[in-house]
């Protein structure tokens, strides 16, 4: 029974880190195996921006520029304000750990290939096509420091997410593997105890980087929703997932925890039952013992037990039911 009671102990934490190692992987693993999942969404449907406007926040003079001619400032000749066609940009956006979605304007959606740091790559590429894009034009500008630096930064935080990611992962593996000895030792316990510590804080750590970088994207976009008409929000699902996942680390650590001091292998009584096995072979049934020397001690002919009536000898004090090991010699 106590077996029993220690192998239900090791095998609710074993569950736990199972189950946390699957949300994670079901948030980190968004737009590859689950298409349908997202960190955070960017929607550019309705962007509009009128020439004068863009002029003015490319050279850095603000977003309310005076109605002045920019003869440089064609947009194809066009006289009405810029949209996200104008720019190549795609409908709608899905931003996730390794890679992006998008969603072209016939309603197709479409993934790009998972890859590491991809968004320091991706970003960069579609920095560089809008400048050449506005060059094309009839602007002789290039994107600002601000816009250039955000878009930096938004690419260092996405790779540590990553790799933040990925130790989460490892972690969790390491604590599964130890997890299936657990039920062995004390040992085990422990050291499966403290993987679990790990890789529950590299679980809180990536939940947190992906939470932090899908709040502040969306935010600085919402900020500016009214003046440009691009729209953004994350997930809820999403951050549920990898919270979850968070959650079920935590309580696989607990339990790990309960494993080493409440639920401890039963190898006490196995010993001491081992002890009284052994000790039993060496412990005579009779009340008493026999001096083999005596000669009516040897249960030989009926005349001997005729004229030598047995006599029995009690145990010498202190050593009741002993043997005398030196009784062999003389046999």
């Amino acid at each position: 029974m106590a077996n029993f009671g220690r192998f239900v102990c090791v095998l609710v934490p074993f569950l736990l880190t199972l189950a946390a190692l699957a949300a994670l992987l079901a948030g980190g693993l968004a737009g590859i195996a689950d298409k349908g999942l997202y960190m955070f969404r960017v929607n550019v449907t309705d962007l509009s921006l009128s020439p004068l406007s863009v002029t003015k926040i490319l050279d850095g003079t603000g977003i309310n520029p005076p109605k002045v001619d920019f003869p440089g400032l064609n947009f194809k000749r066009q006289s009405g304000n810029i949209s996200a066609a104008n720019l190549g940009l795609n409908d709608v956006y899905d931003v996730n750990v390794w890679n992006y979605c998008y969603t072209t304007q016939d309603g197709k959606r479409e993934c790009t290939k998972p890859a590491f740091n991809w968004a320091a790559t991706a970003l960069n590429t579609t920095t560089g096509d809008f400048n050449n894009l506005l060059t094309a034009n009839g602007f002789n500008v290039t994107l600002p420091k601000e816009i250039t630096e955000a878009v930096k930064a938004f690419g260092t935080v996405s790779k540590w997410t990553q790799v933040v990611f990925i130790i989460a992962y490892i972690a969790l593996g390491v604590e599964l593997f130890f997890g299936l000895f657990a039920n062995c030792s004390r040992a085990f316990s422990c050291v499966t105890f403290l993987v679990a510590g790990v890789a529950t804080v590299a679980a809180a750590a990536a939940a947190g980087l992906a939470t932090a970088t899908s709040v502040v994207v969306v935010g600085a976009v919402e900020a500016s929703s009214n003046i440009y008409g691009v729209d953004a929000h994350f997930n809820t699902r999403f951050l549920a997932t990898v919270w979850l996942g968070v959650a079920f680390a935590i309580g696989a650590g607990l339990f790990w925890m309960f494993t080493i001091c409440c639920c401890a292998p039963d190898h006490g009584s196995r010993r001491s039952r081992a002890r009284g096995a052994e000790a039993e072979k060496f412990i005579p049934g009779g009340p008493g013992y026999q001096r083999l020397s005596e000669p009516h001690g040897y249960n030989g002919g009926a005349g001997y037990a005729q004229q030598y009536p047995r006599q029995s000898y009690g145990a010498p004090q202190g050593h009741a039911g002993a043997y005398e090991p030196y009784s062999h010699a003389r046999v």
